[in-house]
């Protein structure tokens, strides 16, 4: 649970969150009075002094009931076949900048660099400008029944901008609309990027669809959790993981006034009781939090770019040049799917550096450089390999390439008999 938290950017306490927020008379949920007032208008006016009134909150000719004088703004409702719930739609620009990055970069990504730095082979069908980028604010880490995803992110790419859809609980009734409509969004696309999404998003939202017998969309659907990629090549840089830590390293971005996590449950309570509340800075921080999953993927695709990856960094305006760690990273995912040509590319770059590399780097490109020559092939190279390794003053790992030299020489004698035969 603590991890979920340190992931999430929650404080460790969630009493220390909700003693921030303000405060003021607790009222009937707006969802138990509507139940209670078709009892009769008589039970209604029997609740007391605190219950109020529900207004519409009106965008353009559609309507949506909101549950307090301050509803949460620009709200428009949409129906399905299981009932009417809300949604704001936010449209940006394929040129809007999150940090560094401009969210267009998306869609130069290569399926291949997808399954590269996603280390699955079966990422190599997804595209970023089909896939929806998921996040979700809950009103609580445990799983199960009694925890709600009261405001679910999806962005998706449209092909004229980026569409951004929260998808809005105005009370409890509107659950089975709202988990109904974010199945059928996920199952159409068939493709999804978040952050820890595997570990959470997905596994909250499946707990409630179960519930109210809605079929998970999510087994069949290519997921990349930009979670895994961002600690294997970014998590020297880091010390928690965080969404918060990697979009600043990896695509620049600094939010300025972020509402933490921790905060939100309180303010859809809040909400519900007819309180002063801060959800408009909780949709802000999902909007957030979906705009960086954008520009993540993107910065990641590019680094792993097979041409010109420093070409590649440049137009992103994101990253420098390519540390020696991180483009040995980068060589043990491609050994991780199989790809040795990348492995040896990106192996020989850990070693070009200029010889500002540390020795554990150095041995590890070396190891990771002759397994790809062994699978290559490439005896003249591994005879190279084995020459630096004995410079290194690795004896043990000269002796570890030279085993594999002879396992190559091996194969490829065996090769020219079969042809020869």
């Amino acid at each position: 649970m603590d991890r979920l938290r340190r992931l999430r950017r929650e404080p460790d306490s969630q009493a220390a969150a909700s003693a921030a927020l303000p405060s003021g008379p607790r009222e009937l949920p707006e969802w138990l009075r509507a139940r209670l007032d078709k009892h009769g208008s008589d039970a209604v006016s029997n609740l007391g002094s605190n219950a109020v009134s529900s207004p519409e909150n009106t965008v353009g000719n559609t309507r949506c009931a909101a549950s307090g004088a301050d509803a949460p703004r620009e709200l428009v409702a949409f129906e399905g076949a299981r009932g009417t719930a809300c949604a704001r739609v936010t449209r940006f620009a394929l040129d809007h900048r999150h940090g560094k990055v401009e969210l267009r970069g998306a869609l130069r990504a290569r399926a291949s660099d997808l399954a590269l730095i996603g280390v699955e082979r079966r990422l190599a069908g997804l595209s970023l400008e089909r896939a929806l980028y998921l996040d979700i604010e809950t009103t609580g880490l445990a799983g199960g029944a009694g925890t709600k995803a009261f405001l679910v992110g999806i962005g998706r790419f449209d092909g004229a901008g980026f569409e951004l859809w929260q998808g809005f609980l105005r009370g409890p009734e509107d659950e089975p609309a709202l988990l109904d409509e974010c199945a059928r969004r996920v199952a159409e696309a068939g493709a999804l990027v978040s952050f820890f999404g595997k570990s959470f998003d997905r596994h909250r939202l499946e707990d409630k669809m179960r519930v109210h017998g809605i079929a998970s969309p999510f087994e069949s659907c290519l997921h990349l959790d930009l979670y895994h990629p961002c600690r294997r090549l970014f998590g020297a840089e880091s010390s928690n993981g965080r969404l918060a830590t990697m979009e600043w390293s990896i695509a620049g971005v600094a939010r300025a006034h972020d509402l933490p996590g921790a905060f939100a449950p309180a303010a859809w309570y809040d909400y519900l009781a007819g309180r002063s509340h801060r959800l408009e800075e909780v949709f802000e921080h999902n909007r957030d939090d979906i705009l960086s999953l954008v520009v993540i993927a993107a910065a990641l695709a590019d680094l792993a770019r097979a041409d010109d990856p420093a070409a590649a960094l440049v137009a992103t305006g994101a990253l420098a040049a390519v540390p020696p760690a991180r483009a040995l990273a980068l060589a043990r995912c491609a050994e991780r799917v199989g790809d040795w040509q990348e492995c040896w590319r990106w192996s020989k770059r850990a070693l070009e550096s200029g010889g500002e590399e540390s020795a554990d780097v150095v041995a590890g490109a070396l190891a990771l450089a002759a397994r790809a020559c062994e699978e290559r092939g490439e005896i003249e190279a591994l005879d190279e390999l084995c020459a630096r390794a004995r410079v290194l003053g690795s004896s043990e790992l000269a002796e570890r390439i030279e085993r594999r030299k002879s396992r190559a020489l091996r194969r490829s004698r065996a090769r020219a008999a079969e042809r020869g035969a």
